[in-house]
């Protein structure tokens, strides 16, 4: 008896010491069964793993919504006009031709890049109309050369007697000029066009002279005449021309071009008499127009033919200048003043490019 009464008593303070704690809480995180992000990463790292989420969970934008999308305002601005339209691509046919290019039956010798003087032989072509027929009829007897801002020859121009200059306009034609630009596919090679302009070829100097070097200087043992890059007629013209030549120690350069544009025909001969004093060595002018980029009032037709009377009778007798292209045998003047255009919208010459092939 007495030991089930200490058995009672055993029981009975048992439970009353269970019932003095009350049941055991539970911790709901250790009987979750999802992974609990917050216990095995850092903050940084649950910061990550958000953004990364947020992006997987971001919907594709729609094309709609893409082209509502606002332009950029830190869009540079545009370059400036240039003073050449681009040139169209000749067809492919006037690569496959045999171009002995010989300078036809103006005479002179085609190595030296000479003649002409009197009104004859000086004149020259800058064409950018490919293979158009009426190329027949700007050829004369003061016409004696052609360009066309490439090396790409007008299919007509041997035919015609025409000496082709082709042209390694810029690093994009590297590839075209090298496979076409073969012995006896000319007699002459122009550089660069205006490398000094953001919105031409734009090539630094000393990158030029390196190019020169590489592709411009072996034609000098094919034969070839070379003439220098042609520059702007800007302040910065000659800078890059007078760099190109210190880069270019030791290159070939047998007549500098350059490009002169505004409305003082003095001016003009003032310029190409700096051009031949500084750099001593015979001057193509490539590009010439009566044009304002100053802003200044463009000149009218009357001023035109003055001015290319006056400076056209100048280069004739001088000289040193030895070719000249007036801007321009096109029927798209582009940004020059549209009273310098020669030609009519049938390709033939107008009354002012009979003044100047005549």
């Amino acid at each position: 008896m007495a030991a089930k009464l200490l058995n009672f008593v055993a029981l009975s303070s048992l439970l009353a010491l269970l019932s003095t704690f009350g049941p055991t809480p539970v911790n709901a995180l250790s009987i979750d069964t999802t992974p609990n992000v917050a216990r095995s990463l850092g903050h940084a790292a649950i910061a990550k793993k958000r953004r990364a989420d947020n992006r997987r969970c971001k919907p594709r934008p729609s094309s709609s919504s893409v082209a509502a999308r606002p332009a950029s305002t830190t869009t540079p601005p545009p370059p400036p006009p240039t003073s050449t339209p681009a040139p169209p691509k000749p067809s492919t046919t006037t690569t496959q031709q045999n171009n002995n290019n010989g300078g036809g039956g103006n005479g002179g010798n085609n190595n030296n890049g000479g003649g002409g003087g009197g009104g004859s032989g000086k004149v020259g072509l800058a064409w950018p109309n490919g293979n158009d027929p009426a190329l027949r009829s700007w050829k004369t007897a003061n016409v004696r050369s052609i360009y066309t801002w490439s090396p790409w020859i007008p299919d007509l121009a041997n035919s015609l007697g025409l000496e082709f200059a082709p042209m390694l306009w810029g690093v994009k034609q590297i590839n075209d000029f090298k496979r076409l630009v073969k012995p006896g596919y000319a007699h002459v090679a122009l550089g660069f066009n205006e490398p000094d302009h953001e919105g031409q070829a734009f090539i630094d100097a000393g990158y030029a002279a390196s190019l020169w070097k590489e592709h411009l200087d072996p034609l000098k043992n094919q034969g070839y005449f070379l003439v220098s890059p042609a520059t702007t007629s800007a302040p910065k013209g000659k800078t890059w021309m007078r760099d190109f030549f210190n880069a270019c120690n030791g290159c070939t350069v047998d007549a500098v071009a350059l490009h002169w544009y505004g409305t003082d025909a003095q001016a003009f001969i003032a310029y190409v008499e700096d051009f031949y004093n500084t750099f001593k060595k015979p001057i193509w002018v490539t590009e010439v127009a009566c044009q304002s980029f100053s802003g200044g009032a463009q000149c009218n037709a009357g001023q035109v033919a003055a001015f290319m009377q006056t400076i056209t009778s100048w280069m004739d007798k001088t000289w040193y200048v030895q070719r000249y292209f007036w801007f321009g045998t096109m029927k798209d003047m582009g940004n020059v003043n549209v009273l310098n255009g020669l030609m009519q919208g049938n390709g033939q010459p107008n009354a002012l490019g009979w003044q100047y092939i005549g």
